[in-house]
């Protein structure tokens, strides 16, 4: 073991089960540490015990690049091991609903996924994650509360509910969207649904995931000036049906 260069070591190690690497852990130190490397790289917490080790040990957590949590973990562990894991650069957290979860985090994400209402300490914590390219919002945002252009310069791609997109997309590079279809719970579609917003990302936009009826029956010249460098767009049909537009056809019809 002693001659396999480390960077070697670690090739080796990405081909390696979970279970196995578990194993590797306990051979000797070189093992043990290239090992943790890719065994905590990403984890998806869905046993509480993750969460606990986690916010027991920061030398373990800090070697975390992405983590995905669904809820019933007790809220202290995930907030403890939250704070530890000042490498992280992937965050997803469905079923978690309390933003005081991120109080004190250090961590710089790429990517945000979250059920999380939004308040003041989400858009305070948001303030701090300049490096954000992707954001996943499953909740309505609250419009009491300001959601400023420059929270996040350098997004260019979205998955959210329509409410969110006029706050979104405006003054950002936001080149690829995913919108989800609206919950009934809250009334019916707005038929007069405003799409000029779209063109004011600087991105520009390329890729558009929406439900039909936000588009029809919109005369074509608002949608083509609404989405002039689209490329790949996507019609969904509640519950299952989907219509693939290419460039080609956008600009044949």
């Amino acid at each position: 073991m002693p001659s396999i260069p480390v960077d070697v070591l670690l090739v080796i190690l990405e081909h390696v089960s979970r279970a196995d690497l578990a194993t590797l852990c306990r051979v000797n130190r070189i093992c043990c540490s290239c090992s943790q490397d890719v065994l905590y790289r990403n984890i998806t917490a869905v046993d509480p015990r993750v969460t606990q080790t986690l916010a027991q040990s920061t030398y373990l957590a800090k070697r975390v690049r992405s983590f995905v949590c669904f809820g019933s973990h007790p809220f202290r562990e995930i907030s403890i091991a939250l704070k530890n894991m000042s490498s992280l650069r992937h965050l997803g957290l469905f079923k978690v609903y309390d933003a005081t979860i991120l109080n004190g985090c250090t961590f710089q994400l790429d990517t945000f996924y979250c059920s999380l209402n939004y308040c003041e300490l989400l858009r305070k914590f948001l303030t701090g994650q300049p490096s954000l390219t992707y954001v996943y919002f499953r909740s309505r945002p609250n419009v009491s509360i300001p959601f400023e252009q420059t929270l996040l310069p350098t997004l260019t791609r979205v998955k959210a509910r329509h409410e969110w997109l006029p706050r979104l997309i405006p003054g950002q590079p936001v080149r690829s969207i995913i919108m989800f279809n609206p919950d009934s719970t809250y009334g019916p579609v707005d038929a007069d649904f405003d799409l000029s917003f779209y063109a004011l990302s600087t991105g520009p936009l390329q890729k558009l995931n929406i439900p039909f009826y936000f588009l029809y029956p919109k005369p074509a010249s608002l949608l083509i000036s609404s989405f002039p460098f689209l490329m790949h767009l996507v019609l969904s049909f509640y519950p299952q049906v989907t219509v693939i537009v290419r460039r080609t056809s956008i600009i044949n019809k």
